[in-house]
């Protein structure tokens, strides 16, 4: 089958797991449709399709005349792929993605399949334009994948038929992350925190429970990454308690020195929130699947999916949103004890080669392509629906 795969933007770091996800489905051809290139060499595919091959001041200019005409895409160019190579398939990802798209997939008549991730499920629908457009959207979609139980539930609240559901536990490459020699073991401990773009990441409580416990444990030391409006407060506050000197803020970080951090990380930290605004991770960051599959302990959160990750006390410790004194406490549990970490961490390998082994998931999702009508059904069925045929 070939299927087209519809992104934003092709790719960003923090969205590698769409490239995972291409390039490890040994049972489909893949072209991406996208607005525009980033990270060309950490990303390469040969079919892409870029509105503009660059985020110059014409693309944003276009990209902003998109939002203007209220989010959609022009049909012309994404018609025209779709016609020139003609994919059985189309994969959106992020159901805003899905929607910009929509005037030219029903004119196609091919299937559409859509996997929500994170503020497309929480933020958005807050609004009533957006509810209204996801009702388009669950009309014509063939397919919906989530990640977890949280996020189906989510879903079908929102109006999504259950039938079209289906849950598929984001995968990751497993045997990459392991096959790192790991730098761990030694008297320093490292805690990693990931995030500083939104609200929903927690970087001020992942901040004060690293505070809490460097204060008392000298051999502490936090690893910070990433950058956005959320990094500044958290260096502050840091630097007020005179702790700067025990931590590294790296920045944003290509996927494979990311990984290298991982392999010298002995905890990871994710205090994952509901924003102000409504935002949340719908499922469960990657970071957090990651660092379980490179038998990491995680010290989190309950929110969203993240229970269906970490599983409390066996691969991790959760607590609460924002109950900072009950995360301070299990990270302390995590820094003072290495035989606890290794334990957790074995249990946490285990747990992700079972439920996030990219090879497993590509097979999954390759089996609700399979499942979908053929393009000429899909058309006819769609127009017998709606009164047409």
């Amino acid at each position: 089958m070939h299927i087209l795969h519809l992104v934003h933007s092709f790719l960003p770091v923090t969205e590698n797991w769409v490239y995972s996800q291409i390039v490890f489905n040994s049972r489909c051809r893949s072209s991406v449709l996208c607005q525009y290139r980033l990270n060309e060499d950490q990303f390469p595919l040969e079919r892409i399709y870029p509105a503009h091959q660059r985020l110059s001041l014409f693309a944003r200019l276009s990209l902003l005349q998109a939002r203007i005409r209220g989010g959609r895409y022009r049909t012309g160019f994404t018609a025209r792929i779709i016609r020139e190579i003609r994919p059985d398939v189309i994969h959106g990802h992020f159901g805003y993605e899905s929607w910009r798209h929509l005037a030219a997939v029903r004119q196609s008549g091919i299937p559409l399949v859509t996997t929500f991730y994170g503020l497309d499920i929480s933020k958005l629908p807050r609004r009533k334009v957006w509810q209204r457009r996801y009702a388009e959207l669950f009309d014509y979609g063939t397919a919906f994948i989530v990640e977890g139980a949280f996020m189906a539930e989510k879903l079908a609240t929102l109006g999504c038929p259950a039938a079209k559901i289906n849950c598929i536990p984001i995968g990751v490459d497993i045997e990459a992350i392991n096959s790192l020699p790991s730098r761990r073991g030694g008297e320093t401990v490292r805690v990693l925190f990931v995030g500083f773009g939104r609200e929903k990441k927690g970087a001020a409580d992942a901040a004060e429970a690293f505070i809490s416990v460097a204060g008392r444990y000298r051999n502490v030391r936090f690893d910070l990454v990433g950058g956005g409006p959320y990094r500044r407060p958290a260096e502050k506050r840091i630097r007020e308690t005179g702790l700067l000197d025990r931590c590294i803020f790296h920045g944003f970080i290509p996927v494979a020195r990311y990984r290298g951090l991982l392999s010298g990380t002995d905890i990871v930290l994710a205090p994952s929130v509901t924003a102000a605004d409504g935002d949340t991770e719908g499922g469960a960051p990657v970071t957090v699947i990651e660092a379980q599959a490179a038998g990491i302990p995680v010290a989190g959160t309950f929110h969203c999916d993240i229970p269906m990750v970490v599983q409390n006390g066996e691969t991790g410790f959760l607590c609460p949103e924002h109950d900072v004194p009950a995360l301070s406490a299990n990270l302390e549990k995590l820094v003072r004890d290495a035989d606890l970490r290794k334990r957790m961490g074995a249990a946490a390998v285990e747990r992700a080669k079972r439920r996030h082994d990219i090879r497993k998931q590509v097979d999954k999702i390759a089996e609700v392509y399979a499942r979908c009508p053929a393009p000429e059904k899909q058309r006819l069925d769609k127009s017998s629906a709606a009164g047409i045929g």
